[in-house]
């Protein structure tokens, strides 16, 4: 019987058992200057380091230098002069697009003569993703939001004052009795989600029945991660009884005729919901609040007085910044909102619109999600630097703020900046109302015509220098286009002014009358000046 063939077993790789690249590139060329200076040898760089040592030697010799493959399109130095740019353009409130930056390296080759690099057209796709990808620890592809040119011009010592006036306001305040309150809205649309398609439609769409309604609510939580009971304002003249039920514990409701807080149901909130929570604490009260015409009411700073509560208003326009439900809290909460919205739409598909006495329970769900935040509520306070108090919390997002970063820009970067970026308006027309029959239309050639055809009628005050009398002559277009005609342009230059009074009534016993006038034209040749002296006479 023949033997057997030992058959090798597969070894396989365990893993683990090869060790990968696990240090930075400034720390290996540390351990290289360690070398190369010889403050130490390749084997104590390499127990130092935790590099292997023929990396490190390999370094020093200038081997494998360069990273495989082939070089990149721009130089680093280049590189890092578009990261400067991309940070700075954001820092400001510019941020580049892809596209932005495709133009921006287009437009840096072109005045330094480099267009062949990309063979005279626009970087690619994929050399925008690996730019990323190369600097990924500075730079990175965010969804922007959009503010008001009014909120980006606040300006830093806007915020200094009012720091400074809440650094005042805040002494010997324990974080409970510091409330932040803020008005909000649910809408009726559950918004849209990613779904799966058959590849190539066109047209994806989700059956969902939404409106455009919204319900106004009023929350309030304080400093220490605490959410007051909610109030909620429908848009209704009348209040029915299935709209205040099954709702949430302590919640009050209201409605007006705009579905938004006025004085008056602000008074009411502060009534309900904030000396209920003042009367439980001990000490003096902070409220901080938006600064609107409807919060402010005589009777609201009567209650204040007497409860011991003091209001900070915020910043005009600037909530995104200093609100602490703004900035961190009803983000979340509306994300919420809109998965138990479309679970409510999935679940009764005959609703047209979120019917109203359905709503406390919805809101019910709401804040139990909302109660399970806490520490969004305490994230809003720190980064508006309400609590802990932090005005660099704030001081930071703002452009003018001295930061130590400092940008050295290439001048040709800023330059396409400013001329990408600086606003160009279209000039306002003058605007007339044009006389146009029912169902008849217009186009610009009859606008144009009936411009030029029609003829105005100017009033032209002229002044008679003899008796200083103020003598106005109304003259058409058509009626001066006759005189001028008659008159030749010789004489044209000689025109003046004759007076020629109107008889008077026998008897004018006012004192304040005066000798009507009229304005004739004649020749200079034949005004004789002794005609208005027997005339005064």
């Amino acid at each position: 019987m023949p033997p057997k063939k030992s058959i090798k077993k597969r070894c396989r790789r365990r893993l683990g058992a090869r060790s990968y690249k696990n240090y930075s590139e400034e720390m290996l060329l540390l351990a290289v200057d360690f070398v190369r200076n010889k403050n130490a040898t390749s084997y104590d760089a390499e127990k130092q380091f935790g590099i292997p040592r023929r990396t490190i030697e390999n370094r020093v010799k200038n081997i494998h230098s360069d990273k495989p493959g082939p070089r990149f399109r721009l130089s680093p130095e280049e590189e890092n002069k578009f990261v400067k740019v991309l940070i700075a353009a954001g820092d400001y409130g510019c941020p580049l697009s892809q596209l932005d930056l495709k133009l921006a390296v287009y437009d840096y080759l072109k005045k330094n003569n480099k267009t062949y690099v990309f063979n005279n057209k626009l970087p690619g796709d994929w050399w925008v993703k690996n730019f990323l990808e190369r600097h990924k620890d500075q730079l990175t592809l965010r969804s922007t939001q959009n503010i008001t040119k009014a909120r980006a011009e606040k300006c830093l010592e806007e915020f200094k004052e009012y720091f400074e006036n809440l650094e005042m306001s805040l002494q010997n305040i324990p974080p409970t009795n510091i409330m932040n309150y803020d008005e909000t809205n649910v809408s009726d649309d559950p918004g849209s989600t990613k779904c799966i398609f058959r590849r190539g439609i066109k047209y994806p769409e989700r059956i969902v029945n939404h409106s455009k309604g919204c319900i106004s609510i009023m929350f309030a939580a304080t400093a220490d991660g605490q959410l007051l009971p909610p109030y909620v304002v429908f848009k209704s003249d009348n209040l029915w009884t299935a709209w205040c039920t099954d709702g949430p514990e302590g919640t009050r409701y209201n409605r007006s005729k705009s579905g938004w807080f006025d004085s008056v149901v602000f008074l009411d909130w502060f009534i309900n919901i904030v000396i209920p929570w003042a009367n439980h604490l001990e000490g003096q009260k902070l409220v901080i609040g938006d600064n609107l015409s409807s919060h402010l009411n005589p009777d609201v700073i009567e209650l204040c007085e007497a409860h011991q509560i003091r209001f900070v208003f915020l910043p005009s326009r600037s909530t995104h910044l200093t609100q602490p439900l703004d900035v961190a809290f009803f983000g979340p909460l509306k994300k919420s909102w809109r998965k138990i919205l479309l679970q409510y739409k999935t679940d009764n598909p005959k609703q047209v619109s979120l019917n109203k006495s359905h709503f406390p329970l919805l809101l019910k769900q709401l804040m139990e999600a909302a109660n399970m935040k806490k520490q969004n509520i305490l994230s809003g306070f720190r980064a508006t630097g309400i609590h802990p108090y932090n005005p660099y919390e704030v001081y930071k997002k703002l452009s003018e703020y001295e930061d130590d970063i400092k940008y050295n820009v290439d001048q040709t970067l800023l330059n396409y900046l400013k001329e990408n970026k600086n606003p160009n308006p279209i000039k306002r027309r003058k605007n007339t109302k044009i006389k146009v029959l029912p169902g008849k239309s217009v186009s610009s050639t009859e606008i144009s015509i009936n411009k030029t055809t029609n003829t105005k009628t100017k009033t032209v005050t002229k002044k008679n220098t003899i008796s200083n009398i103020n003598i106005s002559k109304t003259v058409t277009d058509d009626d001066q286009q006759k005189e001028e005609a008659s008159v030749s342009k010789k004489k044209a230059n000689a025109l003046t002014l004759k007076r020629k009074p109107l008889k008077r009534k026998k008897r004018d016993d006012s004192p304040d009358s005066e000798s009507t006038c009229s304005v004739v034209l004649c020749d200079s040749s034949e005004y004789d000046p002794k005609d208005d002296e027997d005339s005064e006479t």
